[in-house]
């Protein structure tokens, strides 16, 4: 049962990571800890190993071969012919839509996915930082995303 005293909750729970800290500690000492160990190098785990079946591993392989491969972007571009979402991000002077839906998605989807335009652009090729940097500039910005959430 969770007490209703704040401070009292935080005290036993603090009391008793403590408790597991130091017994995680103690066996570590000993060389006890299972699956892995403690070196001057720090905590090193054992790896772990494929669970998976040989059969269930053929079975994956065979789905996976079903399934169409194609690149993101071109996801993203087959839901915005179905929405039309890019027709919010419009340049911020001029009002006109982007020149290259692709890379206005390319530049979205890095935002998306938090790995930044400088990643983005070295794992994609033929797209480089500067473009996406100058499209993000002038066509993705906070009033866009305002623009599509307040559709009907």
């Amino acid at each position: 049962m969770i007490p209703s005293d704040c401070d009292r909750y935080l005290a036993e729970w603090f009391a008793s990571l403590e408790k597991e800290l130091k017994t995680v500690n103690d066996m570590a000492g000993k060389g006890h800890l299972p699956e892995a160990t403690v070196t001057k190098s720090g905590l090193k785990i054992t790896p772990l190993v494929n669970t998976v079946s040989e059969e269930a591993e053929t079975l994956m392989q065979q789905a996976y071969a079903l399934v169409p491969h194609l690149k993101i972007t071109e996801l993203l571009l087959e839901v915005d012919n179905s929405t039309g979402f890019t027709f919010h991000f419009t340049h911020i002077k001029s009002g006109t839509l982007a020149a290259d839906r692709v890379l206005l998605l390319t530049a979205i989807l890095a935002d998306a996915i938090n790995l930044g335009l400088t990643k983005m652009a070295e794992s994609c090729p033929g797209i480089t930082y500067a473009k996406l940097s100058w499209l993000q500039a002038w066509h993705i910005r906070p009033a866009c995303a305002n623009r599509l959430s307040n559709r009907p």
